[in-house]
């Protein structure tokens, strides 16, 4: 028998990770959700992979657009990685008032991110109540910062 959710949660919220944000375009705008799941996958092709839960409205737009953008946050986008979780609700999800671009497949990419990637869709899995989204960078950057970090259910940052 598998562990109970709670117990899950739990054991998870030891695993420090940085910030990502994965915006996509939509009818109404820029949308972008905070992904927990996120990691390299591939040098050639040089892929990444993203988890959706299916219940989550970014799910549907990346099937819709084919396309999607990963931002690692720094330790200045911290009110963009809270809305983006959710925590100031389903407005919090639309990102129109923040200055972004387009670079290669049409996904939106926010300004000021640590490093940023847009990517086409490669491929998708079923990941039980997710869906893995595997994207082939098609032009990404970096800069200078602090990474943004999240650690037992509360952002956390680098000491030196």
């Amino acid at each position: 028998m598998a562990i109970d959710r709670d117990t899950f949660k739990e054991i998870m919220s030891r695993w420090a990770s940085g910030v990502t944000v994965v915006t996509v375009r939509c009818p109404d705008g820029i949308h972008g959700m905070t992904a927990s799941s996120f990691c390299s996958v591939s040098l050639d092709p040089p892929l990444v992979l993203i988890c959706v839960n299916r219940r989550n409205r970014t799910h549907d737009y990346i099937r819709e657009q084919g396309a999607f953008g990963v931002h690692i946050l720094d330790t200045e986008m911290e009110a963009v990685s809270s809305r983006c979780a959710g925590f100031l609700g389903e407005e919090g999800h639309w990102l129109n008032d923040l200055p972004s671009r387009t670079e290669a497949t049409g996904a939106p990419i926010l300004d000021h991110a640590l490093s940023w990637m847009d990517c086409s869709l490669w491929q998708a899995y079923d990941g039980g109540d997710h869906t893995i989204y595997v994207g082939e960078i098609q032009a990404g950057g970096a800069s200078a910062g602090e990474p943004l970090l999240w650690f037992c259910r509360g952002y956390q940052r680098l000491s030196k």
